[in-house]
C-alpha cells in the first residue's frame, strides 16, 4: 500500500507531484539548455543572456525554443503508480514543477491528467518556498495536501504536507517516506559514466613502445604507461561530455538508456564539473610527463573528440573517419611520449583497421535502433544504410590486412626484423577475427562497442596473443634451442 493511512474519497486531498527528478528522472530545463547550447555559438551567447536575466526567464525562452517531447522522458514507475492510485481514490493530482509551464502542460496531457498544473512562468521560478506559497494560495492556508519530491529544496513542502514521499534525498526527520529504491550513489554513477572498461582502447598508446622494440627499457615503458593513463583520464572526461550531449539519443537506444545521465542517476552539473576536472588533470599531467609537445597532442585529441561530440558525429561517413583518426592519434601520442617516430605502414594500417571498427560501431547502433526506419537520433544514418555500412566496414578491414601484407614485403622491414617472413602470418589471425566479428555483429551477437566486445571475448583475446607472439618472434627471432641447424 502506498498510503500510510486510509484516505476517504470524499476528502479529496490533492496530491502535488514534483516533476524534475521525481516524476521523471530528467531535469527538463537543464537538458533544454544543453540542446540549445550545442546548436551553435550564437545559441550559447543567447542562452547566457537569458540566464543573466534570471533563471525563470531562461526557462521561458528555452521552453519556446526547445519544447520537451514528453514521450521520450524517463518516468519513474513508482510515481506513476502513486498518481494512478490517487486518481482511483478520486483525488486531484497536480503537477507542481520549477520547469516552465508549457513543458509541464505537455507532460500532463501525455499522462492524461485533466487537472491544472503549477509551474514556472514569466519571472516566477516555482521552487521551494515559492512553490509552497503557490500551493497555499490554490488550496487555502490550512487545507491538507500530499506531496512527493526528491531534493532538499522540497523540505518546506514535506514539513507542511499531510503525507510526504521522496524518491531521492531523505531528511532525518523520519516524516518523509522513501518511494521506490534509493538512487545509486554519485560515486557509483560517476564510475559507470567514466566507462573504465573503455580504457583498454588506450592500450594503443603502448604500441609504439612495442613496435620500436624499446618496451624492455623501464623508462620508456613507464613513460608510455603514464601516457596511457593520462589518455584514459581525458577519455573519461570526454565520455561524460559525450553522454551529456547524447542524452536524447541514448534514451532512444535499446541498451544505452541505462547510462547514468540518460537514466537520471547522475546530474548534469555533476557530470559537467567532473568532466572539466578530469580534462585539467589529463592536460596538466601530460605537461609534466612529456612537456609541451605531449600536452599539445593531448589537447588536439580533446579538441577533435569535443568537435565530434558536438557536431561531427552527425556527419554521415565523416563520423567514421573521425573515429578512425582518433584511434590513430592514440598511436601518435604513444610515439610522442617515448620520443620515437611512427612508420608510414603503422599509421596506414591503423587508419583502415579502425575505420572498419568505426563502421562496425555504427552498424551495431543501426541494428539496435528502436526506430530503424527513421534518421538515427544524433546521427546521419537511416536504417536502410545498414548494408552499405557493413560492406564499407568489411572492405576497410580487408584493406588494413592488405597494408599489413605490404608492410611484411617492404625491404626496409627486413632490415629491422630478425625473421621478417613471419610477419606474413599476422594476416591469417586478423582475417579470422575480422570476418568472425562482422558475422557475429550481423547475427546480433556483438553488443555496444566492438573494442569492448573484443577485450571480453575469449577468441578475440586468443587472436591478440597469437598475433603478439608472432610479432615478438619476427622481431627478435627464435630462442637458440629452437633454431633449426
Amino acid at each position: 500500500m502506498l498510503h500510510e493511512q486510509p484516505v476517504a474519497a470524499d476528502e479529496a486531498v490533492p496530491l502535488f507531484v514534483d516533476v524534475d527528478g521525481t516524476l521523471t528522472r530528467a531535469d527538463i530545463s537543464l537538458e533544454s539548455f544543453v540542446r540549445i547550447a550545442r546548436s551553435g555559438v550564437l545559441a550559447v551567447i543567447a542562452l547566457l543572456g537569458w540566464l543573466v536575466s534570471g533563471r525563470a526567464i531562461a526557462k521561458t525562452m528555452a521552453a519556446r525554443r526547445d519544447p520537451v517531447d514528453p514521450a521520450q522522458l524517463p518516468y519513474r514507475q513508482e510515481v506513476l503508480d502513486l498518481i494512478e492510485q490517487a486518481r482511483q481514490d478520486g483525488r486531484p493530482v497536480i503537477l507542481a514543477s520549477a520547469s516552465h509551464r508549457r513543458n509541464i502542460l505537455r507532460i500532463a496531457r501525455h499522462l492524461g491528467l485533466p487537472g491544472p498544473v503549477m509551474a514556472s512562468r514569466g519571472r516566477t521560478n516555482l521552487k521551494s518556498e515559492v512553490k509552497l506559497a503557490a500551493i497555499r494560495q490554490r488550496i487555502g492556508p490550512e487545507a491538507p495536501f500530499d506531496y512527493i519530491g526528491d531534493s532538499k529544496a522540497d523540505q518546506c513542502l514535506w514539513r507542511e504536507a499531510r503525507q510526504s514521499w521522496s524518491v531521492g534525498y531523505l531528511p532525518a526527520s523520519g516524516r518523509v517516506k522513501r518511494l521506490g529504491k534509493a538512487r545509486p550513489g554519485i560515486m557509483r554513477a560517476l564510475a559507470k559514466a567514466a566507462r573504465p572498461h573503455q580504457w583498454a582502447k588506450n592500450g594503443l598508446v603502448l604500441v609504439p613502445a612495442f613496435t620500436s622494440g624499446e618496451f624492455t627499457e623501464p623508462t620508456v615503458f613507464l613513460k608510455a604507461l603514464g601516457a596511457a593513463v593520462l589518455m584514459s583520464v581525458i577519455a573519461s572526461s570526454i565520455y561524460l561530455l559525450n553522454d551529456l550531449l547524447d542524452i536524447d539519443s541514448d534514451r532512444a537506444h535499446r541498451t544505452k538508456w541505462t547510462r547514468p545521465l540518460a537514466h537520471g542517476d547522475l546530474s548534469i552539473p555533476a557530470a559537467l564539473g567532473v568532466s572539466v576536472l578530469l580534462a585539467g588533470v589529463g592536460l596538466g599531467g601530460g605537461w609534466l610527463l612529456g612537456g609541451l609537445q605531449l600536452a599539445f597532442w593531448l589537447l588536439v585529441y580533446m579538441a577533435i573528440t569535443t568537435a565530434y561530440s558536438f557536431r561531427l558525429k552527425s556527419v554521415m561517413v565523416g563520423d567514421a573517419i573521425v573515429l578512425a583518426s582518433l584511434y590513430t592519434i592514440r598511436l601518435w601520442i604513444g610515439g610522442v611520449a617515448i620520443g620515437v617516430s611512427l612508420s608510414f605502414w603503422l599509421l596506414l594500417f591503423s587508419v583502415f583497421l579502425f575505420l572498419s571498427l568505426a563502421y562496425l560501431k555504427r552498424y551495431i547502433e543501426m541494428r539496435d535502433a528502436i526506430t530503424p526506419d527513421r534518421l538515427l537520433s544524433g546521427r546521419g544514418y537511416v536504417g536502410s544504410d545498414a548494408d552499405v555500412v557493413m560492406m564499407s566496414g568489411i572492405a576497410a578491414g580487408m584493406v588494413a590486412i592488405l597494408v599489413l601484407a605490404l608492410f611484411a614485403y617492404d625491404p626496409a622491414t627486413a632490415a629491422r626484423y630478425a625473421l621478417p617472413e613471419l610477419l606474413w602470418l599476422l594476416c591469417l589471425p586478423l582475417i579470422y577475427w575480422m570476418n568472425r566479428t562482422w558475422m557475429m555483429a550481423r547475427r546480433g551477437e556483438v553488443e555496444g562497442d566492438p573494442v569492448a566486445f573484443a577485450i571480453r571475448d575469449r577468441r578475440s583475446i586468443l587472436v591478440a596473443f597469437a598475433m603478439a607472439a608472432i610479432f615478438v618472434v619476427a622481431l627478435y627471432g627464435l630462442p637458440e634451442p629452437l633454431v633449426l641447424r
